[in-house]
């Protein structure tokens, strides 16, 4: 669906009549005048009408295999709660010590995206995601300088978390529920030899932590076809922390509103 480019050839057609007044007044060695003085306030003479349109809503399910969604991680997820993306990057050990970009999902639609709703939970609370979002034609004025103003957004301070590995799977030296047969079954960490011999079982739950929960981060966006959307949470650095380094967001549900029609509105 194309976006409309209601009113920016008029638009630019303005810029270049200020920027003609301006060249004259410098070449004359005059000051540039005042806008009131090159026709009123920026765009005073272009027409601009409201804008209607409707949506329709796609939702996406972890771990997000998907044809229109690309993957870029740089660590293996081992979490069960979602898809967890490293949210930093200081060295690509896969290939030789470079800076990276932190992980992040590269979501396309058809048509255009106006709102992006993530569903999840934080390693360690709080925790954030962000989004980049690549607009359609026509969002950005004719003499916009892209890189001046780039359309990134993000949500801080999410309730919310799963608890954490290191604290609810324990060898079993104090009894307790053993973790569940399909836990064992389903979970690679769980077939090897240290799993087998310590009989690890279910220490801390929800019941144990009350700000055990999800949490969720809805983006209104410029309409785009191409949204890039990351996150991670708090890292505390306790000395006596068994997992210091878990600062991810795990991901379970994206939702997008993509465009369904699109018109301008002149109203009487």
């Amino acid at each position: 669906m194309p976006i409309r480019k209601d009113g920016f050839e008029d638009r630019q057609e303005h810029f270049e009549k200020l920027r003609e007044l301006a060249k004259q007044s410098r070449e004359q060695g005059e000051p540039v005048p005042p806008w009131e003085e090159r026709g009123g306030r920026p765009f005073a003479d272009l027409e601009q009408h409201v804008i209607e349109y409707a949506t329709r809503t796609r939702e996406y399910h972890h771990p997000f295999n998907y044809s229109n969604i690309a993957h870029h991680t740089y660590c293996e997820d081992p979490s069960n709660s979602g898809l967890e993306l490293n949210p930093v990057n200081s060295v690509d050990g896969r290939t030789e010590p470079d800076k990276a970009p932190g992980d992040y999902l590269e979501l396309t639609e058809h048509d255009p995206i106006v709102k992006v709703v993530i569903i999840g939970s934080a390693c360690t609370p709080p925790g954030f995601v962000s989004i980049e979002a690549e607009p359609c034609e026509g969002f950005r004025r004719p003499d916009e300088v892209v890189e001046l103003m780039p359309t990134r957004f993000r949500i801080e301070g999410l309730w919310g978390t799963h608890v954490r590995g290191d604290c609810w799977i324990k060898p079993n030296t104090h009894g307790g529920a053993p973790l569940p047969e399909h836990f064992v079954n389903n979970w690679p960490y769980c077939h090897n030899q240290q799993f087998a011999e310590e009989n690890v079982f279910t220490g801390v739950t929800g019941a144990n932590v009350p700000n055990t929960g999800m949490s969720c981060a809805i983006f209104e966006v410029p309409a785009s076809r191409t949204v890039r959307i990351m996150g991670g949470s708090r890292s505390y650095g306790w000395t006596a922390d068994n997992g210091a380094g878990d600062n991810h967001y795990s991901f379970r549900i994206i939702r997008t509103s993509v465009l369904t029609s699109y018109e301008a509105v002149v109203e009487e």
